[in-house]
């Protein structure tokens, strides 16, 4: 059954329900009838964030991600309720060991590595966060089923990797895989926050500049006249910098750009930017065995993602599912 089916099937249930049903019983969609409620994807947001607080420190850029979060978590509780049910079967003989490693998995990822292995530092947060341990635990007991769901029916079946392989994505992501990479970089920096301006005048005005800058105007006389830090007076050069110069989230970003194009406005911790790389120094490429071991790590990954997918498209298309 397609997506457009199920949109179909979801408005005829409306209209024959009446509209607010679903809304008074807080459903947000159905999985073979049973309901994935409105709770339950606030409970799962909740429990995401203390994982976001780990991966983004910056207070800005977690609440970039926190949109993107929510975004994601109903299609994550359809794909969790396909998997349970295939689970079931199987809940005699493994419900034992699913809970031992739920329980390895809190300790290790969450208490020892976010809180210093501070458990009542850990339960203090995630009640605050408005969320039971009793809850939390289910969630990381039902993720530990995915996983294990997942290995038995998603497995990768070839597991050997050619040097052909290994060659083309090493040429498709070299930059990654050296050391001291160095880009010549100018930049324009707009605050997103501004006195005398609105968030919205300030957006305004760096798309104006970027426009400029694509037109052709000088990029350092454009930077003199607006950007707002230290390069400014430089007309926004950096000169010569490498990655320990930059935060990781910026220099992964200014890595990709195409030389001597503008680039669109990014966004860092609610300021603008545009940049624009003059040149860039190729650096040394880290020792061979390494560069093999990690490109066939992220070669089995992307296999394992793609045998994923199709394991979930087949439940997925055997199933009803009905969002709201």
């Amino acid at each position: 059954m397609s997506f457009r089916t199920y949109s179909l099937i979801a408005a005829v249930s409306l209209m024959v329900a009446g509209p607010s049903v679903a809304e008074k019983n807080g459903i947000a969609a159905s999985v073979n009838g049973r309901p994935v409620l409105d709770s339950q994807v606030e409970e799962l947001y909740k429990a995401s964030e203390l994982d976001l607080m780990r991966r983004f420190p910056d207070p800005k850029e977690r609440e970039a991600e926190r949109q993107k979060l929510r975004a994601r978590v109903l299609d994550q509780l359809i794909d969790q309720e396909l998997v349970l049910k295939e689970f079931e079967p199987f809940r005699g003989a493994f419900d034992s060991k699913v809970n031992a490693y739920a329980e390895e998995t809190i300790r290790t990822q969450f208490v020892d590595k976010m809180f210093e292995g501070k458990r009542e530092n850990f339960l203090k947060e995630l009640t605050s966060s408005g969320m039971s341990y009793k809850k939390f635990f289910e969630q990381q007991r039902k993720n530990v089923i995915a996983e294990m769901m997942r290995g038995q029916f998603a497995a990768v079946k070839e597991t050997y990797i050619t040097e052909e392989e290994k060659a083309a994505y090493l040429k498709a992501h070299a930059a990654e895989y050296r050391e001291g990479d160095r880009l010549k970089l100018w930049s324009v920096t707009i605050p997103g926050d501004d006195l005398g301006s609105t968030p919205a005048g300030q957006q305004a005005l760096v798309r104006e500049i970027r426009t400029k800058l694509a037109s052709g105007d000088d990029f350092a006389t454009i930077a003199k006249t607006y950007s707002k830090d230290s390069k400014a007076e430089k007309g926004g050069s950096w000169d010569w910098v490498e990655e320990k110069d930059l935060a990781p989230a910026m220099w992964r970003v200014v890595v990709k750009l195409e030389d001597r194009r503008v680039s669109e406005v990014i966004t860092f911790g609610g300021n603008y930017y545009i940049f624009w790389i003059e040149g860039r120094q190729a650096g040394k490429m880290k020792p061979k065995e390494e560069v093999d071991a990690e490109i066939e790590r992220r070669i089995m990954i992307e296999r394992k993602r793609v045998a994923t997918e199709k394991w979930m498209e087949k439940l997925r298309k055997k199933a009803t599912i009905i969002r709201y």
